[in-house]
């Protein structure tokens, strides 16, 4: 009964506060994790005089759902993903993908090395800090450039794209990542040669399947009838991608998106599309993704605002400023957009989403965090202030994208 009410009260403080994120034009997913972090200090501070919120934080069923939650945000990250997208504007927006990603990536590592403790997982630490500061997120850019008309205009579009190739990046990264972590340190070059072919064949594998296979796969599929049957289906694929990553040494959870990412109407059918993924998209965004996200915001210790201000405004800094030049200028300087148009689009990749707040989670589960050799503030701290880097950079992005973009008439 305990874990029934645990869950009971992450769901509902997970619906007021992504509710109220919403109303405010950021994404759910900030409010989802600020109603963790505010169910999680409740419990630390106030269990004794509201019982039922004792052991919230380790819950099985809060734990359970969670687990889940990646499961499924994944899935359908992967379903929302069309790989035929990612062609149009694919030129300019690589080229802004990948700067985005390699410039935060370095500054992100450095800023760590130089300020975390020395020990065995210092490079894993910093690495794990470089990755969380390279993705970017889709929907925060895409709500301001929609109310501004701009989403189909050509910065609108690079954006959205580079993204979508960002993500991408940021899936490789974590397989790298999980491999890396399954070694316990930071490889030689043989083992990081060995590392990339195991990446290699994941993804060349799925992606042959999915090119080759799948359409063959889904006509079989559709003369069988049973109810539930291509939810059952795509469930299995995602479940097998899964175990076939682990087996390479990398994430269970790159299934679920590779399964997801083939999963395109012009291969399953429009009706079958439309039908499976309005299934996923209610139980993800609707239980399964606010839970998880408030289950991240249970392990925030707000007190890192306090202990390591100067770390995390730099984190923050570097968070939207990486962004703005890594992404800004190869489209100032390559693509041939003007000043402000070249800033929006790096302000426009400024925010973080699910897939940065995936590493993080992965990383502390897998022990990155961990203080070894005494309490070093950042440390301590660092899991805490890399949720909080996430909120208040995807909090700024809308606000700094609207000035950006003031002289476009909406």
């Amino acid at each position: 009964m305990e874990s029934g009410i645990h869950l009971l009260i992450m769901l509902v403080a997970a619906w007021v506060f992504g509710h109220g994120a919403e109303a405010i034009k950021l994404p759910a997913s900030v409010g989802q994790v600020l109603a963790g972090v505010v169910v999680g200090m409740s419990g630390n501070y106030f269990s004794e005089f509201v019982p039922m919120l004792n052991g919230i934080s380790s819950s099985p069923s809060v734990i359970g759902v969670g687990e889940a939650g990646i499961f499924f945000l994944l899935l359908y990250a992967g379903i929302e993903m069309h790989p035929g997208e990612i062609s149009k504007d694919s030129g300019q927006s690589f080229v802004v993908a990948i700067g985005g990603v390699v410039f935060p990536l370095l500054l992100g590592f450095m800023l760590a090395w130089y300020t975390l403790p020395e020990s065995d997982m210092r490079a894993i630490q910093s690495l794990v800090v470089g990755i969380a500061l390279s993705i970017s997120a889709i929907a925060v850019a895409a709500k301001v450039f929609l109310d501004f008309n701009l989403l189909h205009h050509s910065i609108g579009r690079v954006v959205i794209t580079a993204a979508l190739i960002d993500d991408i990046i940021g899936m490789v990264l974590l397989g790298i990542l999980t491999s890396i972590l399954a070694t316990g340190g930071i490889p030689d070059v043989s083992s990081i040669l060995l590392i990339l072919a195991q990446v290699a064949i994941f993804f060349g594998v799925t992606w042959t399947l999915g090119h080759m296979f799948f359409k063959q796969f889904w006509w079989a599929i559709h003369k069988v009838h049973m109810p539930g049957i291509r939810l059952m289906a795509l469930l299995s694929i995602a479940i097998i991608y899964g175990l076939f990553a682990e087996w390479l040494g990398l994430h269970f959870i790159l299934g679920p998106f590779m399964a997801g990412l083939y999963f395109e109407p012009d291969i399953v059918g429009h009706k079958a599309y439309k039908n499976t993924d309005t299934t996923i998209n209610n139980l993800t965004k609707g239980i399964l993704g606010p839970v998880f996200f408030a289950s991240i915001g249970l392990m925030v210790d707000p007190v890192a605002l306090f202990e390591v201000p100067v770390f995390l405004f730099v984190l923050v800094t570097i968070a939207i400023g990486g962004k703005l030049i890594g992404c800004g200028v190869p489209a100032y300087l390559i693509n041939g957009h003007d000043l402000p148009d070249a800033s929006a689009i790096g302000i426009g990749m400024s925010g973080r989403g699910a897939i940065e707040l995936l590493v993080v989670s992965i990383a502390f589960q897998a022990g990155v965090f961990a203080t070894t050799n005494g309490h070093d503030p950042v440390l301590a701290n660092l899991y805490s202030a890399l949720i909080l880097m996430a909120i208040i950079s995807t909090a700024l992005t809308p606000v700094l994208l609207r000035l950006a973009l003031r002289h476009h008439k909406k």
